[in-house]
């Protein structure tokens, strides 16, 4: 049969097909078309011989393809053929002379060269019954745009047995290797699939609903490719066990880096080899670009050169995670042959061990430049730069079906993309901290930051200076679609967009949505531009939880439509909305008529200045909707220093500060318990002053408009947090923003520590850079005009074993230059 026979017919009946549950019917008739056409086929075939000297009828495979009928044989001699094979829905045998002559060296001398044009070999016809055997496949590219499957492009219900080939030095967008899809079946006997690289997934092998069959006798190869997953990529598709000679790690079961295995039915199949080519490493790592590979990586003298090499080698531990150290310098493909994506293990962790992230820079040309964490827990990555991403559909940095992960401290910049940022889908527990997202020019429509079906929050998250200036092209700075999300100290400004889309889009209304609620906090956006006269700048739609919006300023932002549109329950406290070269502040959601299921609306406002009042709000007059306009809503100019004074450019941060005659001066609730209320403005100083708050992301004690009135500056660390209680398990108040602010800019790094009641410590959280230093960076402010140095850090409750605690009192200490503050603070589960 098929396993043990080379390249012999192939009797259905001994085969062990498997198929997706809702195509077995499809499937059952297509073998049994194949079966009827593969015996009349056999009674008349002929054998079309290839050579490249001419010695034989045909000098191209190709050309014995075109000339071959159903059940044929096109046999090719040794020879180095530039071609890209397309067997052109016909059900041929197509091999070398490794057919009548079962050595290993007549695949090496047999070639198929892609040259970097297309596929290899390409399957894609229905009730094709095609047959490969005895080549070397290399330097294939992915089939047509899509560039699929760099080796073999299989698709469309075409059944494809591939016996005693090399697959070796191919690359595609997906499938560096081997890419079927459409509901195909794939036989995979006695080949070696290695050293291949996708730009996504599967870098050896991508098989997505679809069906694989691995020989268990005539056994395959497949080590060393690099993708999102290294090896072997099984999407909604099934197969027999995996039984294999050599794989890159010695694993039993897939682990979602190596061998991915997706699907909602069927269980995983084990994983078997014989050898493995890869012996981890359970040590930190260095990486440098003059680095070395063939180094050992333990020490910054003797460290690695490739990223993604030093990201694979290193082995995954639960309790004690080793760290990939990025050294000083630029990682590109260009300068010292990086290669990506560069994909994280679980357990691990990758970070530039410089002292800023300007001094680790990945990507200095205009390239695929993308870090990916897929399937993955308990990852921290950050305090680098990665720019010029220029991939069409991969963002620079995407995180897939992870728990646990921390992406902090990285700029992401100068991206020329339609996905230029950080895209978070199906995961939890993700948190992005001290990150900017700026300089991004496109011609099309791009997404900093996207999340789908994820629990997510953001600390200290900017957003600057990008700009989509074609007819067709929008910035969508931040996308939540149907996520959870908790947001703290943001800014979006200086944005520029010609195309309908909302700058800022959260949305949570699928019935899959693991969503609950937006919990948004010291908010502030200006000085943006979108011309759209079709949807609003701003867009929160959330048909779950109540939501809760404090301390937002979104002011002096261009647009002829809304510029604020609210459906579902939400809480607004403590905001400005004043934008007089736009359409109306806030817009109320008004299902259509023809809504199923309609979302209606109750918002809550109070201590909020808002242009317009009460009788410029759309929507509000609904009788399904319901609007609870609190007294303390004011309707006036709240004098910005920009407009008072004039003494600085609109592009600066401080153009929107309070003066001493703002009526947002003192206009705040009076009482922040339990309104989740960050203890500190946007610029680290203190949030009470004169026993009340202010409106907006800034106090005016903050924000002086001369020295002579600058607050003086504390001369201890001070400490908050909120919310307290912290309520990990409930719907608002999930983790705790701890802020603190030092004296001075430190020497050292700060520490911060988590201690239960006992004393015993819980948690030690790194210090990377200050909230007050992230905001220098992005150029916003020509100056510094705040009391002392701020910080914001996460805390989400977990120890450093990464188990949540229990509920009860903490307390938390910060350390700087000889000098600790301590805070408490209650966590209720």
């Amino acid at each position: 049969m098929f396993w043990n026979a080379g390249i012999l017919p192939v009797k259905y009946a001994d085969r062990d097909v498997r198929v997706p549950g809702n195509k077995a019917g499809t499937m059952n008739k297509l073998l049994l078309f194949l079966m009827i056409m593969s015996v009349l086929c056999m009674l008349n075939a002929t054998t079309l011989e290839v050579s490249l000297d001419g010695t034989h009828p045909y000098t191209t495979i190709q050309s014995a393809v075109y000339a071959s009928s159903n059940g044929d044989t096109v046999l090719v001699h040794p020879g180095r053929y530039i071609e890209n094979i397309d067997f052109i829905g016909k059900s041929i045998t197509v091999s070398s002379d490794y057919l009548n002559n079962p050595d290993w060296s007549i695949v090496e001398s047999t070639i198929i060269d892609g040259n970097q044009e297309s596929s290899c070999v390409i399957a894609i016809d229905y009730e094709i019954d095609a047959r490969l055997n005895g080549f070397s496949l290399t330097n294939g590219y992915g089939y047509d745009d899509i560039r699929f499957g760099g080796g073999i492009f299989q698709k469309r219900q075409s059944v494809l047995s591939v016996s005693n080939c090399l697959i070796v030095g191919n690359e595609g967008l997906n499938g560096g290797g081997i890419y079927t899809g459409n509901n195909c079946i794939t036989y995979l006997s006695g080949s070696i699939i290695k050293n291949n690289q996708s730009s996504r997934s599967g870098g050896g092998l991508s098989i997505n609903t679809s069906n694989i069959n691995f020989d268990p006798v005539n056994i395959n190869s497949i080590f060393n490719n690099y993708g999102n997953i290294q090896d072997i990529y099984i999407y909604n598709s099934v197969c027999n066990d995996i039984v294999l000679d050599t794989l890159s790690v010695d694993i039993s079961a897939p682990d979602g880096y190596f061998v991915s295995y997706n699907h909602y039915s069927e269980p995983a199949p084990s994983i078997s080899s014989n050898n493995h080519y890869i012996t981890q490493v359970d040590s930190d790592l260095f990486v440098s670009p003059v680095g070395d590979d063939s180094n050992d990586g333990l020490t910054p003298e003797t460290a690695l050169k490739t990223i993604a090499y030093a990201t694979r080698i290193i082995q995954p531990n639960e309790v004690n995670p080793n760290t990939v150290f990025l050294l000083p310098g630029i990682y590109s493909k260009e300068l010292n042959n990086q290669f990506f994506p560069v994909a994280v293990q679980s357990h691990t962790k990758l970070l530039g061990a410089g002292e800023a992230s300007s001094e680790v820079i990945i990507g200095d040309e205009w390239n695929n430049n993308t870090i990916s964490v897929w399937y993955a827990e308990h990852v921290d990555v950050g305090n680098f730069h990665i720019r010029k991403n220029n991939m069409y559909d991969n963002y620079t940095l995407s995180v897939n079906e992870c728990e646990d992960i921390i992406i902090r401290d990285i700029d992401f910049g100068e991206a020329q993309t339609n996905k230029p940022g950080l895209t978070v889908s199906q995961s939890i527990d993700i948190e992005l901290s001290n990150c900017s997202f700026h300089d991004i020019v496109g011609n099309y429509r791009f997404k900093c930051v996207k999340t789908y079906l994820s629990k997510v929050t953001l600390n200290n998250v900017l957003l600057h200076d990008n700009n989509s200036n074609s007819s067709n092209g929008y910035v969508s700075c931040l996308d939540f679609d149907d996520s959870t999300i908790t947001a703290n100290n943001i800014i979006v400004a200086n944005n520029y967009q010609d195309y309908p889309g909302g700058l800022v889009q959260y949305s949570n209304t699928a019935n899959n949505s693991i969503g609950e609620n937006l919990n948004l906090s010291n908010f502030l956006m200006y000085n943006n531009t979108s011309t759209s006269s079709i949807l609003p700048m701003l867009i929160f739609f959330n048909r779950y939880d109540p939501s809760y919006i404090s301390n937002m300023t979104i002011v002096h932002n261009i647009g002829t439509n809304q510029v604020l549109r609210l459906a579902g329950d939400y809480t607004i406290r403590n905001s400005i909305l004043y934008n007089p070269n736009a359409g109306p502040e806030l817009n109320i959601w008004e299902p259509s008529s023809g809504d199923s299921n309609p979302t209606y609306s109750n918002v809550d406002a109070d201590y909020n200045l808002i242009r317009g009042g009460i009788s410029s709000i759309n929507g509000a007059d609904n009788p399904n909707n319901t609007l609870t306009w609190g007294p303390h809503n004011i309707d006036t100019d709240p004098l910005f220093r920009g407009d008072v004074y004039g003494d600085v450019e609109l592009e600066d941060i401080r153009w929107v500060q309070l003066t001493e005659n703002s009526p947002c001066v003192n206009a705040g609730t009076p009482d922040t318990l339990g309104m989740n209320l960050p203890p500190i403005d946007i610029t680290g100083n203190p949030r009470v002053w004169d026993n009340i708050i202010d409106m907006g992301a800034y106090e005016y004690n903050a924000t002086p408009n001369s020295d002579e009135t600058a607050p003086t500056p504390p001369t201890t660390i001070q400490v908050s947090h909120f919310p307290n209680p912290v309520t990990p398990n409930g719907s608002n108040g999930k983790v705790a923003f701890i802020e603190f602010t030092l004296p001075n800019k430190p020497i050292e790094k700060p520490t911060l520590e988590i201690y239960n009641i006992k004393g015993q410590k819980v948690r030690s959280i790194k210090i990377t850079q200050s909230f007050s230093a992230l905001v220098r960076s992005a150029r916003l402010s020509a100056e510094e005009k705040q009391s002392g140095e701020m910080y914001s850090q996460i805390w989400d409750c977990k120890d450093d074993n990464r188990k949540l605690v229990g509920s009860g009192i903490y307390f938390y200490k910060v350390s700087s230059e000889g000098e600790e503050a301590i805070g408490k603070m209650m966590v209720i589960k």
